[in-house]
């Protein structure tokens, strides 16, 4: 499954966009406490699935993931 972002993320940050309270820096039009992305990160890991992004620059961000289905 896929969600589209229209905001470009720098490479940089696509590393550690899933670690506990890590927020993209110079991002002040977003709020919140960076925990979203990594709660998903371990729900989606524990099931045996696996997250991920991409994003190029003037085209925006998607975020992607699997999980088995049994």
């Amino acid at each position: 499954m896929q969600f589209k972002c229209i905001r470009y993320i720098k490479p940089e940050d696509i590393d550690k966009l899933f670690e506990c309270y890590y927020r993209v820096q110079g991002n002040h039009t977003i709020s919140g406490f960076g925990v979203g992305l990594y709660l998903s990160a371990e729900i989606i890991e524990r099931h045996g699935g696996r997250i991920w992004a991409e994003s190029e620059e003037g085209k925006g961000s998607v975020f992607l993931f699997t999980l088995p289905l049994s």
